[in-house]
């Protein structure tokens, strides 16, 4: 790891939106068709991006993943 590698870490933590927390609970498995998380019922997708995304994509995240616990 670079100093570099560093400095990039440290801005791109402190732009990381922190205002809506993950709606992880620590069940990490999949569904049978691999779709979706099935302890916070997120996508692979989902997953991989809640770190990057604005607070209003995180909204809207919560919003399907709300939509999915009721199927």
């Amino acid at each position: 790891e670079t100093t570099g590698d560093k400095k990039k870490y440290k801005l791109t933590h402190k732009l990381v939106d922190k205002t809506v927390d993950s709606p992880c609970i620590k069940v990490c498995a999949y569904d049978e068709e691999e779709e979706f998380c099935i302890g916070c019922h997120r996508s692979k997708q989902e997953l991989q991006d809640w770190w990057i995304m604005t607070r209003e994509q995180k909204l809207e995240a919560l919003k399907k993943i709300e939509e999915r616990q009721l199927i």
